[in-house]
């Protein structure tokens, strides 16, 4: 058994190159036995979120505090509140990030294959960030469990 503190684990800049706004990345595990699963905890001020972005094994994001987008290449933007699980499958461009009113933060878990766990691609513009069409649906069309 292994505990990893708070302490050992100090936050870093989001990379202007993967990110636009402020974004605060704080590392929680990477891969360990059996698991190739990496986790961190990414904290998004007012306007701030990723670039489009895919994962080869897919991904899970847990929102912790404040209110948040997500959107699938093609698909209408989403609102995540805290306690939501957001499950993105394999090879689904995506991005995420805070609103353009408040901040949010969500711990994300994906795993690693052959070495990498994520692959960027272009920034969200600022007009599709602010135009994206909303949907708050009471639940979820996929179960986060997959």
């Amino acid at each position: 058994m292994r505990i990893s503190r708070d302490d050992e684990r100090p936050p870093m800049p989001g990379p202007q190159e993967f990110f636009t706004g402020d974004v605060t990345m704080k590392p929680l595990f990477g891969p360990a036995g059996s698991s190739d699963a990496h986790g961190g905890q990414l904290t998004f001020a007012a306007g701030a979120r990723s670039a489009w972005h895919t994962h080869p094994a897919g991904q899970r994001l847990i929102v912790t505090s404040g209110t948040g987008w997500v959107q699938q290449w093609g698909s209408d933007r989403q609102q995540i509140n805290p306690g939501d699980v957001v499950w993105t499958p394999a090879g689904v461009k995506h991005w995420h990030g805070a609103t353009n009113s408040g901040e949010m933060s969500h711990i994300a878990i994906q795993d690693e294959v052959e070495g990498g766990f994520v692959d960027w691609m272009e920034k969200v513009t600022d007009e599709e960030y602010l135009s994206a069409t909303e949907t708050s649906p009471p639940g979820n069309s996929e179960p986060a469990d997959q």
